[in-house]
């Protein structure tokens, strides 16, 4: 069972390195989506105050 130990602390290794890119990744597509949102959610304020102004 001891010849296995590298393996598996490798294999362990590259799960952990594969789970983090998972949240990295998750991560900055959430940041983008909610900037995105964000600049939407002004834009949509300018408007409807100029348009309340006109009017």
């Amino acid at each position: 069972m001891e010849t296995f130990d590298p393996l598996l602390l490798s294999m362990f290794a590259v799960g952990v390195a594969f789970t983090t890119t998972v949240f990295v990744v998750s991560f900055r597509q959430i940041d983008r989506n909610e900037k995105e949102r964000a600049q939407l959610n002004r834009m949509r304020g300018r408007l409807n105050r100029l348009l309340q102004q006109r009017f």
